[in-house]
Order: C-alpha cells, then sequence, then structure tokens
C-alpha cells in the first residue's frame, strides 16, 4: 500500500491563476443544464468556500483535517445557489474540481521504478492515499496520464474510505482491496503519524520514505528509506527474510 502526496510525487505543487478557468470548464461539463451565468456563480462559490484548502495545496499535497469534507463544502454551495444537492451531482462536481495534476508536476525520482519492481516481485500495488476533491475514478485519470497506471492494482482513497488517514478506514478498506491478511501488507509513506502509526497498529509491515522530506529524526518503521530506489531494495529484502 503506497502514499502518494510526498512519497510518489511532490509534496507540493503550484497553485495557479488558471486553475479558477480550468475548474469552470470541469464544473461546466459536468453540469450542462446549467447557463453560463449559474456556472459562473456555482465555480465562484466553490473556490470561494475551498480556498483555505486551495492555499493549503499550495504547500502541501496532503489534505489539511481542518476544511470540511468536499462533499459537504459543495452541498452547501449547491444549497446558497438555490440547486440540488443529491449524491449524483455533488459526485460529478467533485470530480470535476480535482484539475489534472499531470501539467503541473511529474513523479518523484524513483516512482516509477519502484513501482515496476513492486509488480516484478509478483506483490500487488494499492494506492491508499489521503486526498481532497479527488477520489478513485480522479486518480486513475491522474496516474495514466503520468505514465503509471500499468504498475498499479487498486486505488483508495479517504474521499472513497470517508475518513482521512491516519483513521484506520482508509487501510481497512485497502486491506479487503487487497485480499490478503494485514500481516502480509506493507505500507509505503512518508508520514509517521499518517503512514506508518496507523499501519503498525493493524499489524502491518511499514517502509518510511523520505524523497521530499528532511529525514525524520526517529521512526518505529520496519524500514526508513531516503529515496525510492533504497525503498524497492528495503522491500525487496523484506519479501527475502519474510
Amino acid at each position: 500500500m503506497i502514499d502518494v502526496g510526498g512519497t510518489l510525487w511532490p509534496n507540493s505543487w503550484p497553485f495557479r491563476q488558471t486553475d479558477a478557468a480550468g475548474r469552470h470548464e470541469r464544473v461546466a461539463a459536468a453540469m450542462p443544464q446549467l447557463g453560463a451565468a449559474a456556472i459562473g456563480s456555482l465555480v465562484a462559490d466553490l473556490i470561494e468556500s475551498s480556498r483555505i484548502g486551495d492555499h493549503a495545496r499550495a504547500i502541501s499535497t496532503e489534505t489539511p483535517p481542518t476544511i470540511p469534507a468536499a462533499e459537504i463544502l459543495i452541498g452547501a454551495s449547491l444549497e446558497r445557489q438555490g440547486l440540488p444537492a443529491d449524491v449524483n451531482v455533488v459526485n460529478r462536481i467533485r470530480r470535476a474540481m480535482a484539475i489534472p495534476v499531470a501539467d503541473r508536476m511529474k513523479p518523484l525520482p524513483g516512482a516509477i521504478e519502484l513501482l515496476a519492481e513492486i509488480r516484478a516481485l509478483g506483490l500487488r500495488t494499492i494506492i491508499a492515499s489521503n486526498t481532497y476533491w479527488r477520489d478513485a475514478e480522479s486518480y486513475w485519470d491522474d496516474f495514466r496520464l503520468l505514465g503509471m497506471a500499468a504498475h498499479i492494482d487498486a486505488i483508495v482513497t479517504s474521499v472513497d474510505a470517508g475518513h482521512l488517514k491516519p483513521h484506520p478506514a482508509v487501510f481497512e478498506m485497502a486491506i479487503r482491496v487487497a485480499g490478503c491478511p494485514a500481516q502480509r501488507c506493507v505500507v509505503i509513506g512518508n508520514r509517521e503519524e499518517n503512514d506508518v502509526e496507523p499501519a503498525l497498529a493493524l499489524g502491518m509491515r511499514t517502509i518510511l520514505v523520505y524523497p521530499d522530506d528532511p529525514k525524520p529524526a526517529s521512526s518505529r518503521a520496519h524500514a526508513v528509506v531516503p529515496d525510492l530506489w533504497e525503498c524497492a531494495r528495503a522491500l525487496k529484502a523484506m519479501l527475502h527474510d519474510g
């Protein structure tokens, strides 16, 4: 199970003024029954309501726990616009707000090689990530554009699980998707509190990797490595040791 922000791709990406126009186009495509004025008002409200999250994502791809869930934010925005807020509409808008990342950043060095090595070892790769707008379907689009999708077996996000890591729901859902006991799973991530500690609590093995972070002062992880090439070697050693 692999984290994304700070693990497979950088901790940060740029917040761009063109994102607003991109989201306007995507929401318009998701809501073709609305006129231009209604779309403009809705998107402006969504951007303003999520501004704290957007500014945070300009600093970190880790989702801050201090902003409301995207579904709640979107539902409130729709109500303010006098629009129905049924589940299908909310999901379409949330996905529309998930701007693709392939044109603004690249995977961290060794990311694709790590995924390829996992596949070569006969193991499965399950993405287990905290997100805000993105669900698994949105992430699949990103990974396809980044040339990584062929090495990934399944994706679980905090949106799909209904809770942010370190809540165990993300990992429990990923274990079910993996179809094997926790003791046979390895969690790879860059955050002690979000990745290592909850994984250990569920009986999984862990690798803390810090390709885009300072070296940690300490960790309870089974292995601590500085980059994704070393991560692949640590994983192979774990498999060899049983």
